[in-house]
């Protein structure tokens, strides 16, 4: 039943969404994800709507605290209420200690700071599903970022970075850390076209295998890739690994870059193995984002595993790229 109250006191011992959003501090949307998501309380339902008690909102206070401490929702959701008063406690002792300690929390919560400073108003709108200002907000960060590298290191990673974080932390939804995906994704394809290369010293060729529909990385390494006055061929994602090696052939790429980040194992090697042996000859052939399974195989195969992108750019020297 729905609470009331006299002069700030709750008359009824149990509360709906609104109210305990209001009491923990915690928005509606996460505590559904909470709830769905993690397990980590089970309100009753009154008709169709969720209704809490003391005990469970009490509970949510502390996975709040603790959440704020930087543990990791997915990680505490089932832990007893004593177990996370001794995590709050313990962490709370660590930030407020001395020496090597003090410094880390004190250097965590100036990156926290300057997160929210500089992607503060564009992650409230996506936060709000605002998808026009969050592409006003994207694009007022984007005129102060002086090149497309910049835009790679200083925009597109921390924002993937945070929407990841959020998504496992049940902050946001699927669909916002998509939303943010697309936001990026569409500056970051407008921006390959302006960097163009007509006379490039050299091509790579970047796409994703059959069943692989993660395409951000690749299309970051192309802007790169461009960035470093390489010719950047960026096929995009889902492609037979038949037409990948075509590609390639035809285009005489010195290089082949493959995104795998969500892909089975079996799927991924059997797309190795053919664009391997139907590529052009002498092509270099990478791959980015591979779990380690995909990474030791691939690695057996004799292809180099880009561990990040500052690795990519290393490469990407080799090949005469200038940043």
């Amino acid at each position: 039943m729905y609470d009331y109250y006299y002069c700030g006191v709750p008359m009824s011992s149990t509360y709906p969404i609104r109210a305990v959003s209001r009491l923990t501090g915690i928005s509606e949307d996460t505590l559904r994800a909470w709830e769905r998501r993690y397990k980590a309380v089970s309100p009753r339902r009154a008709g169709s709507a969720r209704v809490y008690t003391d005990k469970e909102i009490e509970r949510l206070v502390l996975l709040q605290q603790a959440v704020a401490k930087g543990h990791s929702i997915g990680r505490i959701a089932t832990a007893s209420e004593a177990q996370l008063r001794t995590l709050i406690e313990k962490s709370t002792k660590l930030s407020t200690g001395k020496g090597v300690t003090k410094t880390a929390a004190a250097k965590a919560n100036g990156a926290a700071a300057e997160e929210a400073a500089i992607f503060g108003p564009l992650l409230a709108a996506v936060d709000s599903y605002d998808y026009v200002s969050a592409e006003r907000e994207l694009a007022a960060l984007t005129a102060v970022i002086p090149n497309p590298r910049a835009l790679v290191h200083r925009l597109g990673i921390p924002l993937m970075h945070i929407a990841g974080q959020r998504w496992h932390e049940g902050t946001f939804a699927i669909a916002q850390e998509h939303m943010i995906t697309s936001l990026l994704s569409g500056l970051f394809a407008s921006m390959l076209r302006l960097y163009a290369q007509t006379n490039p010293r050299a091509k790579i060729l970047l796409a994703t295998p059959e069943n692989e529909h993660h395409g951000f990385g690749i299309l970051a390494a192309a802007m790169l890739a461009a960035a470093g006055g390489l010719g950047a061929i960026h096929l995009g994602t889902n492609l037979p690994a038949r037409e990948i090696a075509q590609a390639s052939r035809k285009t005489q790429a010195h290089a082949i870059l493959i995104g795998l980040s969500a892909i089975k194992t079996a799927a991924a090697i059997s797309a190795l193995e053919e664009i391997q042996k139907k590529a052009f000859p002498r092509t270099k052939l990478w791959v980015g984002g591979a779990s380690p399974s995909i990474t030791a195989a691939a690695n057996g195969l004799g292809w180099t595993v880009l561990d990040d992108f500052q690795t990519l750019e290393r490469h990407l020297g080799l090949l005469g790229a200038r940043f």
